[in-house]
């Protein structure tokens, strides 16, 4: 039978891992003090560290002073050893917060200071099931108002943290503290709730807001852009009036927390002095909490996301902010003038380069046959099997707006990979294909798609046409069955623009937006299977603009250059002319008016 130190025991993890694992051991040179990075110096210092797989870092890291530092005898005392996550990980006597009003005063948590700011953020382990009322006690007495969750529930096989809130619209009592959960909104990243506080015998409530980072790697660090954008919007959403400490935690409270923290305070740090020292303020955090910031590639991960948060900062409009920008920057100029070219070039000035490295499976023999390759990261494999065909197909995942892996990306099979398109179809359950071209002008279509009531062979594929509907797009359902399975078929919409799109503006954006507002209308469960020509021409339009409107319809706010940002994160080679990137701004601006006439429209029509 375990016991609850067993329980402990089991828990610790790659991100609690002893330091004597780091290659370098434990250097402590502290006595040498590490100079100020200047914001314009960053990627040049980034670039001179991952010199020799990282070794800079790894030296760096292993110079500051790591294990206990200072003593933590309360929280080693007997009665609050079961409170504790992990048998190694105690906070601090010195910095503790402290419970007021409470049989026992103990939680695991520390203040940390930020760069201007004495007690700016509580460092905190992953609440337990017997520690849920101490948080929430914590949170009412230090007036906090915004909550940084950095783990999921559970990982793996490994559990990180209770559920300490209620559901949407459901409400529960934690000791003294009465909330109710009140929104709830998803993200591609990460989720946002709201939840309403008070304490018993009080008629006073708050608003806290928990921003919880949803797609953190167990064994890694998340992509740099990822980060900041979850960042920024934290920042941005901040309450204007004056609240407590931020509360920060994952599952120790020192790895993740650690990263996050180092981020925000040298954000401000860096926007406000241009030049930022990361060493030395993780120092600071380890002064009052022990370890924080785990490993050195969470290190690195602070210096990297740092330098994608200064090279191009995030620029969130209103839909009427963006209206106004947009009109200016998509006015006819001289093209050393224009201010979205401006933009443009900086977008490629910052857009994610890769090695060899990255593309291995790409490169293997047969597979290379496209200049758009697929990253290892974000590829798809096939998992169905066919004789004399291997896993590998030519396509990545790409986020929305709001869900991780919406939409699949790929080129018009060639007539000998008619079976892989089908077999990523079925493998992948894609019941929506949008073909960024009209198919008629695709010779290839022919081997995988029959014409209407009619059948194709496709070995191990059967493919029936059942129907074809053209309005403003063209829609053809099929159905494909595969040999010993699924006999009834899966019915997949093949959707296609009438015209193409690489003609004059207002046609061409015209049919962009009708194909994405189809694939936003549309009730698929499954993952959106975006094709053309390479893999890349016209489908980071489709997917930056679905992305622009979904982040229009959820927060009333636009931002077009890191919504393509994130998307190149994944495949570079996507929106990658001026042509396209102005017609990202074209079919969003032709968006907003069309709704803004159709309200007008309703308005007159209610009077």
């Amino acid at each position: 039978m375990k016991t609850r130190q067993n329980e402990r025991d089991d828990d610790i993890d790659h991100d609690e891992k002893k330091h004597e694992e780091n290659p370098y051991g434990d250097l402590y040179v502290n006595d040498e003090a590490i100079p100020d990075i200047k914001v314009d110096q960053l990627e040049r210092v980034i670039k001179e560290k991952q010199r020799h797989e990282n070794d800079g870092f790894k030296r760096e890291y292993a110079t500051m002073p790591y294990g206990e530092r200072h003593p933590c005898n309360t929280g080693r005392k007997t009665e609050n050893l079961p409170k504790n996550r992990y048998k190694t990980t105690f906070p601090y006597d010195h910095s503790r917060v402290k419970l007021s009003n409470s049989q026992s005063d103990y939680i695991n948590a520390n203040l940390i200071d930020g760069i201007d700011k004495a007690h700016a953020y509580i460092a905190a382990q992953g609440p337990r099931q017997n520690t849920v009322a101490d948080f929430w006690r914590m949170v009412w007495q230090e007036n906090v108002t915004q909550i940084v969750m950095l783990t999921n529930l559970k990982e793996g096989t490994k559990a990180k943290c209770v559920k300490y809130w209620p559901d949407l619209n459901k409400s529960s009592t934690s000791g003294e503290i009465i909330l109710r959960a009140e929104e709830e909104q998803s993200y591609a990243n990460y989720i946002i709730r709201k939840f309403r506080v008070n304490c018993k015998g009080l008629r006073t409530y708050r608003i806290v807001t928990q921003y919880h980072y949803t797609t953190w790697p167990d064994h890694g660090t998340p992509a740099p852009l990822c980060l900041v954008l979850f960042h920024d919007h934290v920042t941005r959403t901040r309450e204007k009036q004056k609240g407590g400490p931020t509360v920060v935690y994952c599952s120790a409270g020192i790895g993740r927390t650690g990263t996050y923290i180092a981020i925000d305070a040298l954000s401000k740090a860096g926007k406000t002095e241009r030049k930022i020292n990361i060493a030395e303020y993780v120092k600071t955090m380890r002064e009052s909490r022990m370890n924080m910031v785990q490993t050195y590639e969470q290190y690195m991960t602070i210096f990297l996301a740092l330098d994608v948060m200064f090279k191009a900062p995030t620029c969130v409009l209103t839909k009427s902010e963006f209206l106004r920008r947009a009109e200016l920057m998509t006015r006819d100029q001289p093209a050393n003038e224009s201010e979205l070219r401006k933009e443009f070039q900086n977008l490629l000035r910052v857009r994610p380069s890769y090695t060899e490295e990255d593309y291995t499976f790409a490169l293997q023999d047969g597979n290379k046959k496209s200049s758009v390759l697929p990253l290892d990261k974000y590829s798809l494999f096939l998992s169905s099997s066919v004789p004399k065909r291997g896993n590998f197909i030519n396509a990545v995942t790409l986020p929305s707006y709001s869900k991780s892996e919406v939409f699949i990306i790929t080129h018009y099979p060639s007539p000998d990979g008619a079976v892989d398109f089908l077999r990523l179809l079925n493998d992948h359950e894609s019941d929506l294909v949008i073909c960024m071209n009209p198919l008629r002008n695709i010779e290839s279509h022919k081997h995988w798609l029959p014409t209407t009531n009619s059948s194709k062979r496709v070995s191990p594929f059967s493919i029936h046409c059942g129907s074809e509907q053209v309005t403003d797009i063209k829609c053809t359902t099929i159905s494909i069955s595969q040999d010993g399975k699924n006999e009834n078929g899966c019915s997949v919409s093949i959707i296609e623009p009438t015209e193409e799109m690489q003609t004059e503006r207002s046609q061409a954006t015209v049919q962009m937006l009708r194909l994405v507002s189809f694939a936003l209308q549309s009730e698929t469960d499954g993952p959106i299977t975006v094709i053309s020509s390479d893999g890349a021409v016209s489908c980071g339009v489709f997917c930056a603009v679905y992305n622009a409107i979904q982040q229009l319809s959820i927060d009333g706010v636009v931002d077009i250059f890191s919504t393509v940002r994130q998307l190149q994160i994944r495949r570079p080679e996507l929106c990658s002319s001026m042509e396209e990137y102005k017609m990202i701004y074209d079919v969003v601006l032709d968006y907003i008016r069309a709704q803004d006439d159709s309200s007008e429209e309703n308005i007159y029509c209610n009077q």
